[in-house]
Order: structure tokens, then sequence, then C-alpha cells
């Protein structure tokens, strides 16, 4: 839309004259000029350059182009399209939680080809099971995104460009995990390799720390992962602060992302060694397995907890930068097999009670409730 001021202003005349004519101030009509020199890419800044051999100015104008910042941006919306949901199957009072862990969404891009740390079919498979189950909640046990960009170790030239790819990538499975299950509780957990995003701003950008929008004072900061993926449109709870992060399912039953990972021996055996009185939901390890613990409470009666780990939705053949992970002289990634698996949780529970299971995913399928499901199974 034209401006009526900027098309009747008589460029040849001066600013003195155009205000009288058009019976405004002389503050307005420069105004009005100057803004005739915004173009379409920002504003036309002039400068000027001087000629030492003639000790002369010769005056230029440029187009500078606008900041760009945040260096990512806000993942882009998705549409989504799927079929009647199911019917929520009746459970005799119990409530159903599943769970999931170490997505690890990202990518590794070189010479035009793209590897991928998460395993699609995987992610599609505990969809599909949320889609079937109907749960009351879904929680992500952590390492949503992988983020090796914004990582204190050894940077690869594939990592660069990709967080955007991820933050994408991410909102879209989020976005059809949501669309399945329109009325259940969705809760991520903060991991460490999330929590590397917070680290990265507060190490190279500790001005940019914390900013939020304009008069927003209690979204989430700009450069976080909650605004970045738009979870609050998608209503996903958020819980920050790894690694004390916790959602409690009931009062004995808590869901964290974990700080241990035991190379010669059982994660989750430490876990209930050190909490034997309640009962842990873990990631981290990327191991399937779960640990029960019996232990005397304060009458003599025994209590019994559980320490179970859902395994991985990542990739376990070397794709996923490690501590045994290699790349080859032309930055791809080497195979190896690491000692993960992939795999989901369910817990059914109550104010008291909780009934854990841990299913693992072998090739894009899994075997549940003794019927066998797979990417694209009815």
């Amino acid at each position: 839309m034209s401006c009526e001021i900027c098309s009747q202003i008589d460029p040849n005349l001066p600013h003195t004259e155009n205000a009288a004519h058009l019976k405004v101030s002389e503050g307005t009509i420069r105004r009005h000029r100057a803004a005739m020199f915004t173009g379409e890419h920002g504003r036309i800044y002039a400068a000027s350059i001087h000629d030492d051999e003639t000790n002369s100015w010769t005056k230029y104008t440029y187009d500078k182009p606008e900041p760009q910042w945040p260096v990512v941006q806000v993942a882009a919306p998705v549409r989504i399209s799927i079929r009647a949901l199911p019917v929520k199957p009746l459970r005799n009072g119990y409530k159903l939680s599943l769970k999931c862990s170490d997505t690890q969404i990202g990518f590794r891009v070189l010479d035009g080809s793209t590897e991928t740390y998460h395993d699609d079919a995987a992610m599609a498979l505990f969809v599909d099971v949320v889609r079937r189950e109907q749960p009351d909640n879904v929680t992500i046990l952590g390492d949503f995104l992988d983020m090796p960009s914004q990582g204190k170790y050894t940077q690869e030239a594939g990592f660069a460009r990709t967080t955007q790819m991820a933050l994408d990538r991410g909102y879209e499975f989020l976005a059809v995990l949501r669309s399945v299950v329109p009325d259940a509780e969705i809760v991520l957990i903060e991991g460490n390799h999330d929590k590397r995003l917070q680290s990265y701003v507060e190490n190279n950008a500790l001005a940019a720390f914390g900013l939020k929008r304009a008069v927003m004072p209690n979204s989430w900061p700009v450069m976080s992962l909650p605004n970045l993926l738009r979870l609050d449109e998608l209503n996903v709870v958020y819980y920050d602060a790894y690694p004390t992060a916790t959602h409690w399912d009931n009062d004995t039953v808590r869901n964290i992302h974990g700080t241990r990972a035991n190379s010669k021996g059982s994660t989750t055996a430490q876990y209930a060694a050190e909490l034997p009185h309640i009962s842990t939901w873990a990631g981290h390890s990327h191991r399937v397995e779960i640990t029960y613990k019996s232990v005397i409470g304060p009458r003599g009666e025994p209590i019994e907890s559980y320490v179970a780990n859902t395994g991985c939705l990542c990739k376990t053949d070397g794709t996923v930068p490690s501590v045994h992970g290699a790349s080859h002289s032309d930055g791809s990634s080497a195979r190896l097999v690491e000692d993960w698996q992939q795999g989901w949780g369910a817990n059914l529970y109550n104010d008291t009670e909780s009934w854990p299971s841990v299913q693992r995913i072998r090739d894009g399928r899994t075997i549940y409730q003794g019927r066998e499901l797979f990417v694209g199974s009815v």
C-alpha cells in the first residue's frame, strides 16, 4: 500500500515548500522522504569515500541487509493429516504412560549426502504404539536433540548448519505425536544433550542469554529449546535444569534423564541401590533393561521398587557421535556395533501401584502384547 504523503512529495522542491503545499510540518516531510529510501530488503544507507589523490569525497548509497539473529530460527510449522484415532482402551482404573528416550535427533551433511543420528523407523513405530494405546501420558526421557554443534567435543565438518534441520525434525515428530494423542499429557525432560544449547549461549553469547520476546516476561527465552521447538503451541510440558529435571507418575515413580552409563554392568542396578525406596525411569545409557529391588520398610513390610531404561530411538550403528565412534577421511561415520539397544517402555499405574514393562525395537519392528508391530502395520 503506497503512502499518500510520499506520493505527493515533489523531489525537486525543498522541504519547506513541500510542507506548505501539503499543509504538514517540515519534520513530516523529512521523515517521509527518508522512508522513501527504504527498499524491500532494508534501508538504503549513505556513506562517503575519501580519494587521497584528489583530496575529495565521493558520496554513495548502499542497501544494508538486516542482521540475522538468532542464527537458528523457530522450527517451521507442519501440516499433519492422520487417520481416525482408536478408542481409548479401558484399563481397570489404571493410567498408562508410554516412555521413550534418546532420540538424539541430528544430522551429518557432507558432499550432498545426509546421515541422520535418529532412526526414523523406530520413531515412527513409537508414534504408532502411542496412537494404538491412547495413553494418559507420554514421557520423553531426555536427549531429544543431539546438538553436536553446541557440544564441547571435537567438531566435525558435517555438523555445520545442521541445528536448524534438527529443530525442524524435532518439531515435526512432536507435532505428529500430539496429533495422535490430542488429549494426553506430553512431557519432555531435559537431557545433557538438550542442555548443550543453553551452555553454548552462556559460553559464547552471554549477552543473549535469557532474552525474551518483548512484553512477554513469562515466555521461554528466545534461544531455548522450548521456544525453538514451539512446545507451548503443542502443549508439551518441558522440565529443564538437567540433571535435576524430574517428572513423577505418582508419589513413588519418577522420570529423569539420568547421569549414569555403566559400561561394565547394569546401570539400572546402580540407581536401584542408590534409591531403593522409589522407582525410576531413566534414559542416557541407551540400553534396554529393568532391575527390581526389595527392601524393608519402616514397619517391617517389604517395599519393592524398580529402575527401568527404555533404551534409545537413535541409531546404534556408529552414526551417532560417541566415545567409541569414528569417521572416515570424507567425514562419513564408520560403522560399528554400539552396546546400545532401541526400545520403549510402558507403565500402568495408579496412586499407589506401578506395573512397568520395557519393549525392544529391532530393525523397525517390536513385539507387544503378543503382536508384531512395524511401520505400516494395521
